[in-house]
């Protein structure tokens, strides 16, 4: 019996990375409404009841580019209120206009025909993004909460029904090594690297990150979900590497682009007479590379 047990031990697999789409799909879905209120409750920092999950939202995709415009995840709490969660890893550009849209999206969709507007709930847009956003530049608080304020008083709020929280991992990953009982980063940790020893330590410690755990094993045991998650990584780095290379190939034609200017420059200045170490002072030039303009 014991060498049994080991045996299945062994054969266990790691577990998959939850921030991937059709993994966070897996976990975070229909039944399974209790690890999803814990996960909501922490990144909101309030205690929420999740009542209902939209069952269209958990379909998984068999393509790794395929993205139809649907959400992550969306749930009703108690009270009524929406709750979207679009986790996003590659930098696809207008990331705050993406989530402004499924927030509008999913606050208009409460509304049927001969409905009224008062009907309409509060709605909360999360976004859990992989990178740093320009946007989020000097914002260090985790989960701060984004609603319209008046211009001139900004603790006026126009409305409570809108309310856009972003989180962004890398600024988990440092909050982390600040404090490691804070909440919100236990959770991104959490979908940034389940295997990681940080994260065994967190799941000693808080019961509701264990039970995380304990789900993501069970489906990590999954091989069409090992194999869908897997492509859905290699086409992320492909994409990142992709971007990666065309920055590097514009900042490269930016850099050769001003070197020509400066060297038209230099030409111009010769042929006024003007002394090649001026030249060299003012367009950064070299010698050699002014004399065989």
């Amino acid at each position: 019996m014991i060498k049994e047990n080991i045996q299945t031990n062994e054969e266990k697999k790691s577990l998959l990375t939850p921030k991937i789409d059709v993994v966070f799909h897996s976990l975070f879905r229909v039944h399974k409404e209790k690890i999803t209120g814990y996960f909501i409750s922490s990144l909101l920092q309030e205690k929420v009841k999740v009542l209902n999950m939209d069952k269209d939202r958990n379909l998984i995709k068999k393509y790794p580019d395929e993205k139809l415009g649907i959400l992550d995840l969306r749930t009703e709490l108690e009270g009524g209120t929406i709750c979207n969660v679009e986790v996003q890893l590659a930098n696809k550009g207008n990331i705050i206009d993406r989530i402004l849209y499924y927030w509008s999206r999913a606050f208009g969709e409460q509304l049927k025909e001969g409905d009224k507007y008062q009907e309409l709930h509060k709605t909360i847009g999360i976004l859990i993004t992989d990178l740093e956003l320009k946007e989020m530049e000097g914002v260090e608080k985790l989960g701060a909460k984004w609603k319209i304020m008046l211009e001139e008083e900004p603790r006026k709020v126009l409305t409570e029904k809108l309310e856009i929280v972003i989180l962004e991992i890398p600024k988990a990953r440092k909050r982390i090594e600040e404090n490691r009982r804070d909440e919100i980063a236990q959770w991104l940790m959490f979908l940034d690297n389940p295997n990681s020893m940080e994260v065994a330590k967190m799941a000693k410690e808080n019961e509701e990150i264990k039970e995380a755990v304990e789900e993501l094993d069970e489906i990590s045991q999954d091989e069409e979900l090992r194999r869908l998650a897997f492509l859905k990584e290699k086409y992320i780095r492909d994409e990142r590497s992709a971007q990666r290379y065309y920055r590097e190939q514009q900042e490269q034609a930016l850099r050769e682009g001003k070197l020509e200017g400066k060297k038209e420059d230099a030409k111009k200045m010769l042929e006024e007479g003007i002394a090649i170490e001026v030249i060299i002072r003012i367009t950064g030039l070299t010698e050699e590379e002014i004399k065989k303009l």
